[in-house]
């Protein structure tokens, strides 16, 4: 579900105090000038990628897997130079890799087991690029880029706490987010919902393609959490059973993405240097059977725990806007197949999303509570609630073997409903007052 800000503005200005110190007196990193392979501190490493295996040894010739001179991955990151390469060759490492500096990291058949660690992986450098792995068992995410806890602000690279250029290919991640089930051994940095799948927390001009995220809580997660995050694509994955969450999900978390008026609730500005989810393209994935589990008591206990693709803006100053979701499958979800939400008392920004040319099958199978009173407990391919007016567009799109197309509270002004296509759809639009 979309909830409520899970770490919100005090994280947000501690992110921002951390940054005003480092602007006051800190200086920044110099740049690395040596784009080979070495020991993170200069020293070479004979300017080639750097090899890992579970039979690694160290002072191997480190030219193939079958003379891997690192057994471990996070001891290859921690000496491979800036810009280098980390190759880590096929078997299961048990590991919590952080990845602190721009990098290439391509798994050929590696598993990472994180059985009672936070993170399969956690990236916090910009420029990093990670590919081939299975990930699996970890307490929070099975890839987290940036930082999810007061405790990593330290992390965070002195230029800001915005990554960039994070490329995250043929992943698999899996069975992740253990600490949700209660199973987090004292670790989870946010017991409850410890994150997803894949996690990208303040994260710009990045993407996750081709990977599957499957058995989470939430699959693939786009926050805010202390800034900004916009223009990610995330494109042909398949996002499937992650039965307490969505399938893919851009809430804004940060009470500073908009500027609102307190006393009729009304947005009246951005602040995309803040906060907010923003202009990020989900397009030609496969997101089927998420968020089929009952929706747990905080959440009203009824109902479904996640739509195949969710974007929500729950309380006043969030802000998840101008998203483009186009060109996916979406069947057997929770909550309808593409749900957004904007909830009382309003204060919140989803304009602009735009669900174009998407396929749906039967979708919104727990039903969708609302609140205030509204609910939607029949099969849906769309579901719109917002309090405050919103505006999108909802075209093109192919809607079969639904109860109601598309279900829009009248507080929205949703351009192209005409052009949808609707196949064994009862009622193709059901509009309902917000309450």
């Amino acid at each position: 579900m979309d909830g409520t800000p899970r770490r919100g503005r005090t994280l947000a200005l501690a992110v921002v105090a951390a940054a005003a110190l480092v602007t006051l007196g800190v200086a920044a990193a110099p740049a690395f000038a040596d784009h080979g392979n070495g020991d993170g501190n200069g020293h070479g490493h004979g300017g080639g990628a750097l090899y890992v295996s579970p039979h690694g040894s160290r002072g191997a010739a480190d030219k193939n897997c079958g003379t891997a001179a690192f057994s471990s991955i996070s001891s290859a990151v921690a000496a491979a130079a800036a810009g280098g390469t980390v190759v880590v060759c096929p078997g299961t490492y048990a590991e919590d890799v952080i990845v602190q500096k721009p990098l290439t990291l391509i798994g050929q058949n590696a598993t990472i087991d994180a059985t009672n660690l936070e993170n399969a992986i956690q990236v916090v450098s910009s420029d990093v690029s990670i590919s081939g792995f299975s990930l699996v068992h970890a307490n929070g995410e099975g890839l987290l880029v940036g930082i999810d806890s007061l405790d990593d602000i330290g992390l965070l690279p002195p230029s800001g706490p915005i990554l960039e250029n994070v490329a995250i290919d043929r992943v698999q991640a899996t069975g992740d987010d253990r600490g949700f089930n209660g199973t987090e051994s004292g670790n989870c940095k946010y017991p409850g919902d410890c994150g997803g799948g894949i996690h990208l927390n303040v994260v710009e001009h990045s993407s996750v393609t081709n990977s599957q995220v499957s058995h989470n809580a939430d699959g693939i997660l786009l926050t805010d959490d202390y800034g900004p995050n916009a223009h990610n694509l995330i494109q042909h994955d398949l996002v499937s059973d992650n039965r307490t969450e969505c399938g893919i999900v851009l809430p804004s978390h940060n009470d500073q993405a908009v500027s609102f008026d307190p006393n009729t609730m009304a947005v009246t500005g951005r602040n995309p240097d803040l906060g907010g989810v923003f202009d990020n393209e989900i397009l030609d994935n496969i997101a089927i059977g998420n968020g089929t589990a009952t929706a747990p008591p905080q959440f009203g206990g009824v109902g479904g725990s996640g739509g195949g693709i969710g974007i929500f803006g729950s309380f006043p100053g969030a802000g998840a806007y101008d998203n483009l979701v186009e060109g996916n499958y979406l069947a057997g979800n929770g909550l309808a197949g593409v749900v957004i939400h904007a909830h009382h008392p309003g204060g919140s920004d989803v304009n602009g999303n735009d669900i174009v040319g998407d396929t749906f099958g039967t979708n919104n199978l727990k039903g969708d509570p609302f609140d205030g009173g509204v609910s939607d407990f029949e099969t849906t391919a769309i579901a719109v609630y917002s309090v405050p007016e919103a505006q999108m567009t909802i075209s093109g799109n192919r809607i079969r073997n639904d109860t109601i197309g598309i279900w829009l509270t009248d507080t929205v002004d949703a351009a192209g409903l005409d052009s949808n296509r609707y196949e064994h759809v009862g009622t193709p639009v059901v509009v309902e007052p917000a309450n």
